[in-house]
């Protein structure tokens, strides 16, 4: 959150995180019944620390290969067996996270809302620090982690590259930060020399990964309105980096098909959300700010179809999982559809808890976290 208009933030924040109390504008929309619903099963379930009950922050799982590492408010880091659901080892890091991690094979990057970001080692079942940094802002969004550079977004405005392997700061860029704005921000991501990253005003900007100077900027969406609230047109959105192409939305703004050779908009249209971006080969899969769930086609941006039968429950991003895409909402179901034609085809309710994050997944199952920081594995069947 921004140090500025505080409690306004905070209304914006149960706003859009939707906290769902008894006087909001829109009650959930009411389950639907499903014809001939396909049977969802529980392989696992574990639980991996302390939850986020009063808060929106996304401490989304990391899969690396067969593992998946969670990590709670508190610091604490699990390492987890995706097929088994069991514990393979935990390690505590001491911060106050509120994203979550990132990484690869040579170790995990974890991040506080103090604006520590810390880079782990893999030793053995455990991890060790290799380097810690200290950046001057809050971080809610994950790291990444490219070749030996890091890139963080901190809600200063500033993107920071980092020394992957002594984490000194090699570069920092700073942009113009609203007096409102949302809760998150979208991560950078990499296009071979680039690094390209969305901001609180409405612009995805390339900057040379080497020395941080810009390459283009383009005005995703552009601020309309009297009131504060109204002018909201952050990219907190994660965007999605696919043959050359950048596919990012803001709120109450557009999503937007732009080259990242250029900057160049290939195709814009009017849509809001603030939820990541899923993607095959052609389509796009997401989420709105009424919980609408949208199948948009790539090379158009046209509709494919819409499906609206979540209207105001406050689903995550969706994650793709063969022929089909996976959602959860508010009140701690998961709702399974045909990405062909955006057919409810399944639902469940593994522990009634609210989720956040947008699953992940393995192979053919996908994994859940809810607020409780309950992680659970799910599959459906044929």
């Amino acid at each position: 959150m921004k140090v500025t208009h505080s409690l306004l933030l905070i209304a914006v924040c149960g706003l859009l995180a939707a906290c769902a109390t008894p006087d909001n504008a829109e009650p959930p929309a009411p389950l639907t019944e499903i014809s001939e619903p396909a049977s969802v099963r529980e392989l696992w379930s574990i639980d991996t620390g302390e939850g986020i009950v009063n808060n929106f922050y996304n401490m989304q799982p990391l899969v690396l290969d067969d593992v998946i590492y969670t990590i709670d408010t508190r610091g604490l880091i699990y390492a987890i067996d995706a097929d088994s659901g069991k514990a393979q080892w935990s390690y505590k890091s001491g911060l106050a996270a509120i994203t979550g991690l990132s990484g690869n094979s040579d170790g995990l990057l974890a991040s506080s809302r103090d604006g520590e970001l810390v880079m782990l080692e893999f030793s053995g079942e455990s991890l060790q620090p290799r380097w810690r940094i200290q950046l001057p802002s809050e971080i809610r969004s994950k790291a990444i982690i490219d070749g030996n550079q890091v890139f963080v977004r901190t809600i200063d405005g500033k993107l920071n590259a980092i020394n992957a392997d002594s984490g000194v700061l090699a570069w920092s860029v700073s942009r113009r930060v609203p007096a409102l704005s949302l809760t998150g921000n979208s991560y950078p991501v990499i296009s071979r020399d680039l690094v390209i990253s969305g901001f609180d005003d409405g612009k995805l900007v390339a900057f040379e990964r080497d020395n941080g100077s810009t390459v283009w900027e383009t005005q995703v969406t552009t601020a309309s309105g009297r009131t504060e609230i109204e002018r909201l047109i952050d990219l907190d959105g994660q965007f999605l980096l696919r043959d050359g192409v950048v596919y990012v939305s803001s709120y109450q703004g557009n999503l937007a098909a732009i080259s990242a050779a250029n900057g160049q908009v290939i195709w814009s249209r009017e849509f809001s959300s603030f939820q990541a971006i899923e993607a095959d080969r052609e389509a796009l899969y997401l989420t709105d700010v009424s919980s609408h769930l949208w199948s948009i086609d790539r090379r158009t941006g046209s509709a494919f179809w819409k499906q609206d039968v979540l209207n105001a429950r406050n689903i995550t991003a969706p994650r793709l999982l063969g022929n089909r895409l996976v959602v959860a909402d508010l009140e701690g179901y998961v709702h399974w559809f045909d990405k062909q034609d955006g057919r409810l085809l399944a639902r469940s309710a593994p522990h009634e808890q609210r989720y956040l994050a947008q699953p992940v997944s393995v192979d053919d199952r996908v994994m859940v976290l809810d607020s409780n920081n309950q992680l659970t594995a799910l599959t459906i069947e044929n």
